[in-house]
């Protein structure tokens, strides 16, 4: 019943059934998801509860029996076309999702991947291999195109329909054998090569494949946990930011020690990576002007030559508002209590690690932090200082105001910040009651527990920003006024007008 319903009515758009499966059940379902999930979950033992059909039977049919078949899979085939109307809209939503002409697809072949398939006798092991084929099927959908779990839903559905339609048509298909099936039969083939499965063992062998593909994608979690038993999946953690009376807001990310795990694994990667840090000390021995890392820098002092270091990347997430007054793309932050809740597991994570290491294929491997690389605004952010650049101490670096900017001071005038002076800033305005931020500090950083982080040495300038908004306007500028007082070029209202 189940079979049939899944083969022929799970699309019909005023699906209604009541379940009979079992005595005390009788409950109603209006969307086939709904129906199946819980047949799956109160019904197995009936779901896969089958009569084995007579061993004897076979699917090698004579010649007569051939052509038969044959009519019989085109009438077969042409209700199945019929049907296809009620799936029109499922199609045309994957394929607008699959289609695009800027993008250029590149096919796995699975022979590459899985080329011993031929070499294994077991079935167990078969059934494996083929379930990690359409478990990296699924992965490249999901990776590659960026397929959402409800079109991989309907791709299983119509799989697990197709092979239910193969194990009807092979059913009415299969005969009885006789004596005489060897004579009757014109196939070029020789009868010793033949060969006869008996169509009890076709059930259960499709029956298998069948499941497999449910169970791979029956769910988003089921799929996550086959991921991470088959493939060395991680997933991301998740960060709780929001208070008991807020609407809960949740963060989320993978443990950085695993990350490095997986990719020092290779041990060509690994290699490289020790040769390259080799290079370049040599490279900075001989020649004093070169450095390559912070390692070669005034603060470099700090870290053990042995230890690999790690750079964190930090940015705001950007949103598009499309409706309103405001349409624009606009920053995103989390406030200090957010920042600091989700911060607090990454921090740990990355002590634990440059505390103890990880060993790695029986290497011993060691880790420092060294900066944290972001623009202007998120490094103000992570550093505890304030994120408006018009007014006020403006600059991380030193204690220049914003009037000052354009006056002709020296360097050696304009007093720098210390690691020291900052110290003593964070806590004035930790022990103050209305947290008045003092001299552009507006309080610790979220990173302030992590070891070698320090928003005075950790955050390096945005040369970026700094070259293509501060330099380069200032250097046009002036070879336009250059320019202009040599003639080459004036200026109107409107426009430029060449000589």
């Amino acid at each position: 019943m189940f079979q049939h319903i899944t083969l022929y009515h799970q699309n019909e758009p005023n699906f209604n059934i009541t379940c009979d499966l079992h005595n005390t059940c009788g409950v109603l379902y209006k969307t086939y998801s709904a129906y199946k999930a819980h047949v799956y979950r109160q019904h197995t033992s009936e779901l896969h509860l089958k009569n084995k059909p007579n061993n004897n039977s076979n699917v090698t049919p004579n010649e007569s029996q051939q052509q038969e078949s044959m009519n019989n899979l085109d009438i077969g085939l042409g209700t199945i076309n019929n049907a296809d109307d009620t799936f029109d809209f499922i199609t045309d939503d994957i394929e607008s999702i699959l289609v695009n002409d800027d993008y250029e697809t590149n096919f796995c072949n699975p022979a590459l991947l899985f080329d011993s398939i031929h070499n294994v006798k077991s079935t167990s092991e078969l059934l494996l291999i083929i379930k990690r084929s359409y478990m990296m099927f699924l992965l490249e959908l999901r990776e590659q195109y960026l397929l959402p779990q409800g079109v991989m839903n309907i791709i299983s559905t119509y799989i697990v329909t197709l092979i239910r339609h193969l194990e009807l048509l092979l059913e009415k298909k299969a005969f009885l054998p006789s004596t005489d099936i060897y004579s009757t039969s014109t196939s070029s083939l020789p009868k010793q090569n033949q060969k006869i499965i008996e169509i009890y063992q076709l059930h259960e062998i499709l029956n298998d494949l069948s499941n497999i593909i449910e169970s791979i994608s029956k769910n988003n979690y089921q799929f996550i946990k086959h991921c991470e038993k088959h493939f060395d999946y991680t997933s991301p953690e998740e960060i709780l930011l929001s208070s008991p009376d807020e609407d809960v807001m949740h963060g989320y990310f993978i443990p950085i020690d695993r990350t490095l795990s997986s990719m020092l694994k290779s041990q060509p990667l690994l290699l490289e990576i020790s040769e390259n840090i080799q290079q370049q000390r040599i490279n900075v021995e001989n020649d004093s002007d070169l450095m390559f890392s912070i390692r070669d820098g005034y603060h470099g002092y700090r870290f053990d030559q042995d230890s690999l270091l790690i750079q964190l990347y930090l940015d705001d997430i950007g949103l598009t508002n499309p409706l309103g007054a405001k349409r624009d793309k606009h920053k995103m932050t989390m406030d200090d209590i957010k920042a600091q809740r989700f911060f607090a597991p990454i921090i740990e994570n990355l002590n634990k690690l440059q505390l103890h290491g990880i060993s790695i294929n029986g290497i011993h491997l060691t880790f420092s932090f060294s900066t944290v690389v972001a623009d202007n605004l998120a490094s103000h952010f992570v550093g505890g200082f304030q994120s408006c650049f018009s007014s006020g101490h403006f600059c991380r670096r030193c204690y220049i105001t914003y009037p000052e900017k354009n006056l002709p001071i020296p360097l050696s005038q304009i007093p720098t910040r210390s690691m020291i002076d900052h110290d003593d800033l964070v806590d004035k305005i930790i022990n103050d009651p209305n947290r008045v931020s003092l001299k552009g500090v507006i309080g610790p950083s979220p990173l302030r527990e992590l070891i070698g982080f320090h928003a005075i040495t950790s955050l390096p300038r945005d040369l970026m920003h700094d070259f293509i908004e501060g330099i380069c306007p200032m250097i046009i500028i002036s070879l336009l006024k250059q320019a202009s007082a040599l003639r080459i070029l004036t200026y109107s209202e409107n426009a430029f007008v060449f000589y």
